[in-house]
């Protein structure tokens, strides 16, 4: 059996800001319509918002953006500079914010974080709905 080519595309967003996040949406609804990965498209683009929502209000500087054929599916990670690494906890119900890594959490296959030398990296994964159960992708 021949093994496909990975396909994937990444990108430097420096000073990541709200106007920017529609045209990444974009860019990934457009790759994963290219990958026949049309089903993951909904979840992905929240990811993506919540991840570099979270590089805009809490790190200084770039990002970039890494959207990964699998598969099974699709891996997208976001990768700052910043040092402190966010924790995943179901919120309070009285607090505004802090909900985005829990939902995104229980969306998602799979989510990491993983500490860089310089910063560190957050991914998700998402699974085809007819993925036949090979081996496991981790971010």
């Amino acid at each position: 059996m021949a093994v496909s080519p990975v396909r994937q595309h990444h990108m430097l967003l420096p000073g990541i800001s709200p106007e920017a996040m529609e045209p990444v949406r974009e860019i990934v609804r457009v790759l994963l319509r290219m990958w026949r990965k049309n089903e993951l498209a909904f979840v992905a683009e929240l990811g993506v918002t919540e991840l570099l929502t979270n590089v805009w209000k809490h790190t200084p500087g770039d990002c970039e953006l890494l959207v990964r054929e699998m598969p099974d599916g699709v891996l997208v990670g976001v990768t700052d500079f910043g040092d402190a690494l966010p924790t995943v906890k179901e919120p309070a119900e009285d607090t505004e914010g802090g909900r985005g890594l829990f939902l995104l959490s229980a969306l998602a296959d799979e989510v990491q974080t993983q500490p860089l030398l310089r910063g560190k990296r957050i991914c998700f994964r998402l699974s085809n709905a007819a993925a036949d159960g090979g081996e496991e992708r981790r971010c």
